[in-house]
């Protein structure tokens, strides 16, 4: 009976220390956790780095040579109405533009009178309220002055302002024109222009007077043509040259062109090769004819 009850107290002391040695390993490692791990929040992928722009190149400034055009581009820009959608300053001197008239609605600046002499205010004064990007045309009776005085239109902030490089043609009844003339090898002294003479003149070549039809009738080279400058080229261009093609039909026959001082012969010139006459020479210099036709310059 003794040794019955020591085997029961042994054996409950070794399931105390069982369940004791079982807390103590449970508390000593935690369970594994059951959740599934989660994958890693998803990223977006990388857009690629737009390329940097290149730096647009700031306008460029008009320049004397950029805005000097010839007659084509130069008189496409009149479209409109003038001193409205565009404007042009005749820089001729007041004697010029009564010998060879101007274009109604132009504005004068005798540049020879203001701007050569470096009074460019009157820039500000003849274009009053014309707006700074306004068109602005520019013209003289060769374009020596126009392209000479551009930088002064540039400067006081047109930017549309534009030098004509060519001589112009005027008449009474709103006629313009203008034609490229090289005034060394197109406008002759004496020697050099008489000797052009070659051949049979109304024929080979032709002598075209471009006095009054009283200075003509007072004494004219022999076989001339009289086609004046102040009683018909001036008055009526389409008149005139009408009459001048039925004369000289061929527009690449030699055209000799002389007056009594040059400045009028200069003026038929511009005239002629603006409708395209291809070889027109005149005679840069004074000369004096006779009721015989005999001729001497001066």
């Amino acid at each position: 009976m003794l040794k019955h009850l020591k085997q029961s107290k042994a054996l409950t002391l070794v399931i105390s220390l069982l369940l004791v040695l079982s807390l103590v390993t449970g508390c000593g490692s935690a369970p594994a956790s059951t959740t599934p791990a989660q994958p890693p929040a998803s990223q977006e992928p990388a857009k690629p780095e737009t390329p940097a722009q290149p730096e647009q190149p700031a306008a460029t400034a008009p320049t004397v040579e950029s805005n000097t055009l010839g007659w084509d581009d130069w008189s496409a820009k009149m479209k409109g109405t003038i001193n409205k959608d565009y404007y042009i300053v005749d820089l001729r001197t007041p004697d010029e533009i009564k010998l060879e008239k101007a274009l109604e609605g132009s504005i004068n600046i005798d540049a020879n009178a203001t701007l050569g002499t470096g009074n460019t205010d009157v820039i500000d004064e003849k274009l009053q309220g014309v707006a700074k990007d306004a068109v602005v045309l520019v013209h003289c009776k060769s374009g020596g002055r126009a392209k000479k005085n551009l930088q002064a239109f540039l400067d006081k902030g047109y930017v549309n302002a534009f030098a004509l490089d060519g001589w112009t043609a005027f008449d009474a009844k709103g006629y313009f024109g203008a034609t490229k003339i090289t005034a060394s090898s197109e406008q002759l002294k004496p020697d050099a222009w008489v000797a052009k003479m070659q051949g049979t003149i109304g024929k080979e070549y032709y002598v075209l007077d471009a006095r009054d039809k009283s200075e003509y009738d007072a004494g004219h080279i022999e076989g001339a043509l009289n086609f004046g400058v102040r009683d018909q080229f001036t008055v009526d261009h389409a008149a005139t040259i009408a009459k001048v093609k039925e004369a000289i039909p061929n527009k690449d026959t030699l055209v000799l062109v002389h007056c009594a001082v040059g400045a009028r012969a200069k003026v038929a010139q511009a005239h002629l090769k603006a409708e395209g006459y291809t070889n027109v020479i005149t005679l840069d210099n004074k000369i004096t004819i006779d009721a015989s036709g005999n001729y001497k310059f001066e």
